[in-house]
């Protein structure tokens, strides 16, 4: 592994402040970890609201903090009192911002507090941020090669966001495409008994796909997709045909379109 050369203490007027130092020692366990690969990391004060701030390439960054009734709620003073935590990815100019993580609720409820599965989380935003990077033809890219982080929570194979061997088929090449020129991630897991795959949109929305009619060869035949709103009741279910007239990457762009245009508004 490459030799972890420590970035620069963060050089603005605030690292004076008592708060911000009582902050930036509270949560260092999480500072430190991104900052071991080279992500600059501070602690962001707004008022009376802390929250971790991390930079990343393609002009794309994370904000951490806790997790409420109405997602994300400052970072609490005191670490004891923290009971879950909120990730907000922010994508280049203009294309807006979607909860990564919050471990209270869902799959993530089991997490908690817990550092190491946080960060997991965050690894395959990280790179694709590096990703964009990359595509925008930068000059001066960062490259957050993750190296460290993957060393530090033994995931040098693979992330619970792209499990090696997932129990089900993955999405088509062309959608997941798709989802990586808008910055969005497929996450496999088994709820239930049941495979699917989970992609989180900008609006507060998120897709669920469920395999169907899986032919021998393990390619399905069709994907049943439900669109699910976090904080609202209802839900819309299509099934879209895995190739032909509609397709799911038909349907799928349709769903991207329609969450960008709404988190645009809002």
């Amino acid at each position: 592994m490459t030799p972890f050369k420590s970035l620069p203490f963060p050089d603005h007027e605030r690292v004076s402040d008592p708060l911000w130092q009582r902050l930036w020692g509270t949560y260092s366990d999480v500072i430190t970890l991104l900052r071991a690969d080279s992500i600059p990391t501070d602690v962001e004060i707004c008022g009376a609201e802390y929250y971790i701030y991390a930079e990343l390439a393609g002009g794309c960054s994370l904000t951490i903090g806790a997790s409420g009734d109405h997602g994300a709620e400052s970072l609490p003073l005191y670490r004891e009192e923290l009971t879950a935590w909120h990730v907000l990815f922010h994508g280049p100019e203009g294309t807006g911002s979607r909860v990564v993580y919050d471990s209270s609720q869902g799959d993530q409820l089991r997490n908690g507090t817990a550092v190491l599965p946080l960060i997991a989380h965050l690894v395959p935003h990280i790179e694709t941020a590096r990703r964009i990077a990359l595509q925008q033809g930068g000059t001066a890219v960062r490259e957050h090669t993750v190296e460290h982080l993957r060393h530090a929570l033994g995931l040098d194979a693979a992330t619970p966001e792209q499990p090696e061997n997932p129990p089900g088929p993955a999405l088509p090449d062309d959608v997941l495409a798709l989802l990586a020129e808008h910055g969005m991630t497929a996450e496999p897991e088994v709820l239930d008994g049941r495979y699917r795959i989970a992609v989180d949109l900008l609006d507060d929305t998120y897709l669920i796909c469920l395999p169907l009619d899986i032919e021998t060869d393990g390619v399905p035949a069709a994907w049943e997709v439900t669109l699910q709103h976090r904080f609202q009741p209802g839900h819309l279910t299509e099934v879209a045909p895995a190739t032909g007239e509609p397709c799911l990457l038909d349907t799928m762009r349709a769903r991207i379109r329609t969450a960008l245009a709404n988190a645009s508004r809002s």
